[in-house]
């Protein structure tokens, strides 16, 4: 079976996956969340100062079942065929708006004749080591999810969503209420476009998620059955810890 195997048959049941963003780059950061039994952790190459010489060790230093997947900086094959030759469960591929992107975002992911991944498994094979069990395995089991982010997106859902090979979509709140001209994922309209690509996705079968900042945008994500949700990333962990215990240490101190 297939190393992170479980993410997948989660999402298959119909279950729901908890995850957390990493973007601190070191690798206590990501060994200490996947001690904590989230079933994902997301490893942000978009948006945090984190290059693939740093996210080698981070994801050695993944314990326990949470799966590790990447959020590549673009829809480029060369990002995605770096990432997953480390040995990652997946990637997360941004800004899919169309069904072209999505089938390139496939193709990546997969080895000729199926795709146009380059054959040079490193890690993923452990080095050579299961290397006839992970070319067999990859093409099927290589879960990748394509983020639902933009005005175009939503427009072309269900092309998007019914591109063979999309494990999930991803939706990206504030991206997405940029993108329709507003500044919260709170104000209706951009509320019913995320019902509306949860309904597609629902149809068609194709497990949804998102970034679940607050109790708020958790309970949204739960009445829309949306299955893969990330409920913050290290470093709003880490504010929220310290605002925490500061503001009791306050009430208790008079400061």
């Amino acid at each position: 079976m297939f190393m992170f195997g479980r993410l997948k048959d989660i999402l298959k049941r119909g279950g729901v996956a908890l995850g957390a963003w990493v973007t601190i780059p070191h690798p206590e950061i990501s060994e200490i969340l996947s001690l904590l039994g989230f079933d994902w952790l997301l490893f942000d190459l978009e948006h945090a100062p984190i290059d693939v010489g740093q996210l080698e060790p981070m994801l050695s230093s993944v314990k326990g079942k949470a799966a590790p997947l990447v959020r590549v900086p673009d829809n480029d094959p060369a990002w995605i065929k770096r990432v997953l030759d480390l040995g990652v469960a997946g990637v997360m591929v941004p800004l899919v708006s169309s069904k072209e992107s999505a089938e390139l975002a496939v193709k990546a992911a997969r080895y000729p004749p199926k795709g146009i991944r380059g054959v040079g498994a490193r890690r993923a094979a452990l080095f050579g080591l299961r290397e006839r069990e992970y070319y067999e395995e990859a093409d099927e089991e290589v879960i990748v999810v394509v983020q639902i982010e933009t005005r175009e997106s939503i427009k072309n859902a269900e092309a998007i969503l019914s591109t063979e090979g999309v494990t999930a979509y991803f939706i990206g709140p504030n991206d997405l209420s940029f993108s329709l001209g507003l500044r919260s994922w709170r104000h209706p309209e951009v509320k019913e476009a995320i019902r509306e690509v949860a309904r597609i996705g629902k149809d068609l079968g194709v497990p949804g998620g998102m970034y679940c900042a607050d109790e708020e945008a958790l309970e949204f994500a739960l009445q829309n059955d949306l299955q893969l949700l990330a409920l913050g990333s290290d470093y709003r962990f880490l504010i929220r810890g310290a605002e925490e215990a500061l503001g009791r240490s306050r009430s208790l101190t008079g400061r």
